[in-house]
């Protein structure tokens, strides 16, 4: 759902633009992209309660046509999913947010995996920035396998859909071999590294 559109009629309109567009008779699942325009994001505190919840009306709406199977959000605070949850009739199915090592929003994972919300983690590798990371590089070597499997094993061991972006062949091979598992050990000082970078205030 475009970031821009935060009104009932507006988000029928774009629905139905997309359906026409790609020639689809459903689309599998649609997110509300961010709780704010992107203009506003990290620059205002306006969540825009009222706005997403006319978003969700109208994509419950579609679900209820069998125009959408499968409705859920992205970039959501814990009180953005609060505003969806105690005033919409269908529950998100994802909150898609950015989590890695290094960035790991344990309350807000908490609160949406109480309510049986899926957490779709986006950006896994820090968008490249940790991957020459020394204590990652370090339990990389440790269980034999790159950094790029360490971070996506990392996210999956946390419940996580993983969603890497690639047009690499050899990445994508990389991608689909993550047979290892992490030590509950490990895991606990991993989730212990800060990295103060990230793409949205989550």
């Amino acid at each position: 759902m475009p970031t821009a559109v935060k009104d009932y009629e507006g988000t029928r309109k774009a629905i139905d633009e997309a359906l026409d567009r790609f020639s689809l008779e459903y689309i599998d699942m649609l997110l509300i992209h961010s709780p704010q325009p992107w203009i506003e994001v990290n620059r205002t505190n306006d969540r825009h309660f009222e706005g997403n919840l006319e978003n969700w009306r109208a994509m419950e709406e579609t679900v209820k046509a069998g125009k959408v199977r499968s409705i859920g959000v992205s970039n959501f605070l814990q009180e953005d999913v609060a505003n969806i949850v105690n005033n919409g009739t269908i529950k998100p199915a994802v909150n898609q947010i950015e989590v890695h090592i290094g960035h790991v929003p344990t309350d807000l994972m908490k609160y949406c995996e109480n309510l049986g919300i899926q957490i779709e983690a986006y950006s896994p590798l820090a968008h490249g920035r940790l991957l020459k990371d020394c204590k990652i590089n370090e339990y990389a070597k440790k269980y034999g396998v790159s950094p790029v499997q360490l971070m996506f094993a990392f996210d999956l061991q946390l419940g996580c859909i993983v969603l890497p972006k690639s047009d690499n062949v050899s990445e994508m091979k990389d991608n689909l071999s993550v047979d290892f598992e992490i030590s509950k050990e490990d895991m606990d000082e991993l989730v212990k590294l800060k990295e103060n970078t990230q793409a949205m205030s989550v």
